[in-house]
């Protein structure tokens, strides 16, 4: 099978490489990286080549090559046109999984500009309003959606890591029919319990985890740590990872916020225990199709505090492990949330126990 994928790296290229990973065939390895110019085929051994010929010309000559007999299409944003043109051409049967709300929005994440969660409007008209926004997408709505719809049509399966995903494209294609089929991870576990009290300081550790952009949460953050300051509140929000305007190591809004910047995934559960974090946020504007850090923080035995929408919810409700916040957009209601659970030591307890439990289950799969 040849996956092919756009070379933008992040959740998308670590949960193909996770599929890839898992399949005991080695033609089931071959990488197929779109990028602006150019592109990569790489084996399942690492190796790279780098081809002068456009993409779509070079994707014929790899399924010959490689005598691939089936195409895993992940994401090539910017070339869905070339894409379908290559397919037909090809005449393999195909998979397509969806990482994203890239064929019903080309804004990705469902995030207009200096917004929030558009709640995936049904109708047209409101989305061309958030299309005319600054940075403009000159782009029909109902256009980008006809456009992107004969790929998923010729498609032999169309899969999504979780429910929500197909809850949203069944808004604009009711008979697209879309299974779900959430992505297996299961990061090592760690066996002993996060602290359920507050620090030296008497402040209560708060994690956010991952490279955040503005949809992911970034600015949120600030706005949290900023209010926690004005407010006076114990908490300590604890940023593992860059945010979109913020790196780190570096403390900020008077000791609410700590940026430690880029991290090892593998050195994810000491700076947790380092910095005595005993729960996580997630503090994002726009919707999760999965979220492997939620599953991450879950092996490490910590409950979440996530919004009340996306995938992070549905996990998150469908495990006990953590709790939703409904006003999820207002920075006061996200404070008022979190000083009320850290000062709850045995439900922090009971649900960082459910997290745990759940990475459990998912080692279970492998």
């Amino acid at each position: 099978m040849l996956h092919l994928l756009h070379g933008g790296g992040g959740g998308l290229e670590f949960a193909v490489r996770l599929l890839v990973g898992r399949q005991p065939d080695a033609d089931h390895g071959l990488l197929f990286v779109s990028g602006p110019r150019s592109w990569c085929l790489e084996d399942p051994l690492g190796h790279r080549w780098y081809p002068a010929a456009p993409w779509w010309k070079g994707l014929s000559r790899v399924v010959r090559a490689w005598a691939a007999d089936c195409v895993h299409v992940h994401h090539l944003s910017g070339h869905r046109h070339g894409l379908l043109r290559a397919l037909k051409r090809l005449r393999l049967p195909y998979v397509c999984t969806l990482h994203d709300f890239h064929t019903v929005c080309p804004r990705v994440h469902l995030v207009p500009p200096q917004g929030v969660y558009c709640g995936a409007p049904a109708e047209p008209d409101a989305c061309r309003r958030c299309l005319a926004l600054s940075p403009r997408v000159r782009v029909d709505p109902v256009r980008w959606r006809d456009q992107h719809r004969p790929l998923l049509d010729g498609a032999e399966c169309v899969v999504a890591p979780s429910r929500f995903v197909g809850e949203i494209l069944s808004r604009y294609w009711p008979d697209l029919e879309v299974t779900y089929a959430p992505h297996v991870y299961a990061p090592p576990l760690l066996t002993d319990s996060p602290p359920v009290e507050p620090d030296a300081e008497g402040r209560y550790a708060v994690g956010v985890v991952g490279a955040l952009g503005r949809e992911k949460g970034g600015e949120m953050l600030e706005q949290l740590a900023s209010l926690a300051d004005r407010r006076g509140l114990p908490l300590r929000f604890v940023m593992l990872g860059d945010t979109f305007r913020l790196g780190g190591p570096q403390w900020l809004y008077g000791g609410h916020l700590f940026v430690h910047g880029s991290y090892r995934r593998d050195a994810l559960p000491g700076l947790l225990r380092q910095h005595r974090v005993m729960l996580a946020a997630f503090p994002a504007v726009g919707p999760e199709t999965f979220s492997f850090t939620l599953s991450e923080v879950w092996a490490c035995g910590l409950p979440v505090l996530v919004p009340d929408f996306g995938a992070l919810a549905e996990r998150v409700r469908g495990s006990g492990a953590g709790w939703t916040i409904p006003d999820w957009h207002r920075p006061e209601a996200w404070l008022d949330a979190l000083m009320e659970h850290v000062r709850a030591p045995l439900l922090l307890s009971a649900a960082g126990a459910r997290g745990r439990e759940m990475a459990e289950a998912a080692l279970r799969t492998l």
